[in-house]
């Protein structure tokens, strides 16, 4: 089964209530994002103030049954890169499916990665404070007699496969995490949920070539306007969406697809068919900043997100970015002031894109917003603390009982 969410339809009206799973701040509680339009989004489910120290930091293993190069992995790297090794303190990832691990992307970690199954993950249960994990859906039946001390899901999607998962998972959890208010609305899940937003680490985007290398490297001119895709090649993210924007538009616009996956070489296909001279695709690890620093838009095609850590990313990287309405759009996009929001498909991505290429100075100053939205809301070290003051809490109230 492939452990990745599963695709639902996104909407333009505006988020329904809370569910039951979901309840509304209490008093006490406070908003991640500032007060005010349109940023006051995310709710979160702990009591403001620093937590009270622990004697000792909580170890944490997490579980989760690949390790590649998608976005599930950027915000686990974040997360233990900026946790206070003090307070919390990740000690090691396991890895239970072994044909789904990529050993570049496990040394970029920055704790020991394992591969394992049931026996590795009963052990991590035993010597670990807390297990934080996003699969497999088989912990329930693993765990069921060797529960460890606390275990949180960590909800990376709203799709049919998350939502199975948790569902499996549920006799063993305490708590879910969903990584965007999408998300939290969206799971429908009975058991305690808070809602920590996706936090980018801004150094792994410098950019360690010139533009203008970049993108002759790549093929594209000083005149093209070069349109991104970055991310997986699946169908809940549809890349081929870009090749039918560009197809809609004049001949300076072109289209840069950054990643991997199943339908890469189905979506390269269509490119040659479709935009022939007008694409180039490639992979990134390390010099993702360079291809932030090569486009002049990201599109964020998507019919189904859990956050897109990619937006945040190319804001930070002073790109505009136009996307679909899912994942975190709705709540850090502010449609034409800080990005723009595409709802109506290919023709409305190619709109948009029209806008900014027309207007290249409104561009400037759309991307301008974005990225100091990103810098002030958006960084891992204030989700890292996130973490920290949720896991804490809850450590102490499984504590006291």
């Amino acid at each position: 089964m492939n452990p990745r969410p599963a695709a639902a339809a996104p909407t333009s009206e505006p988020p329904p209530p809370y569910p039951v799973a979901y309840a509304p701040p209490a008093a006490g509680m406070h908003d991640l994002y500032e007060s005010g339009p349109p940023y006051a989004t995310y709710a979160v489910g702990w009591q403001g103030g620093a937590a009270a120290p622990a004697a000792a930091p909580l170890r944490v293993t997490h579980v989760g049954p690949c390790m590649l190069r998608g976005g599930a992995e950027t915000w686990l790297q974040g997360l233990v890169r900026f946790l206070d090794p003090a307070r919390v303190r990740v000690v090691r990832c396991l890895v239970t499916d072994p044909g789904l691990i990529d050993p570049r992307v496990s040394a970029e970690i920055g704790v020991p990665v394992e591969v394992g199954g049931r026996e590795a993950v009963r052990q991590a249960s035993r010597d670990s404070d807390v297990l934080l994990c996003w699969g497999p859906g088989e912990l329930a039946d693993w765990l069921g007699d060797c529960r460890p001390p606390l275990a949180v899901f960590v909800a990376h999607g709203e799709g049919a496969w998350t939502r199975y998962v948790v569902g499996r998972c549920a006799p063993v959890l305490d708590h879910v995490i969903g990584v965007s208010r999408w998300v939290s609305e969206r799971l429908g899940t009975p058991l305690p949920l808070t809602c920590i937003p996706n936090g980018v680490d801004a150094a792994r985007l410098c950019p360690t070539r010139p533009r203008a290398a970049v993108r002759a490297a790549l093929g594209f001119g000083p005149e093209d306007f070069v349109l991104g895709y970055v991310g997986r090649f699946v169908k809940e993210k549809r890349p081929h969406l870009l090749v039918e924007v560009v197809a809609r538009l004049p001949p300076p616009f072109k289209a840069l697809f950054v990643g991997w996956g199943e339908l890469r070489a189905r979506v390269m296909e269509l490119a040659n068919e479709r935009i022939p001279g007008r694409y180039a695709f490639t992979t990134a690890g390390a010099d993702v900043g360079d291809y932030y620093a090569a486009l002049d838009a990201l599109c964020l095609t998507s019919v189904e997100e859990g956050h897109g850590l990619v937006v945040l990313e190319a804001m930070m990287c002073g790109r505009p970015v136009i996307g679909a309405p899912v994942g975190c759009v709705p709540e850090v996009i502010e449609d034409r002031v800080n990005g723009l929001v595409a709802r109506d498909g290919a023709d409305s991505f190619a709109a948009a894109a029209q806008l900014l290429y027309r207007r290249p100075d409104w561009a400037r100053g759309l991307a301008a917003e974005g990225r100091a939205f990103a810098l002030e809301h958006g960084h891992a070290r204030a989700m890292a603390r996130r973490y920290e003051e949720l896991l804490l809490r809850l450590w102490r109230e499984k504590q006291a009982v």
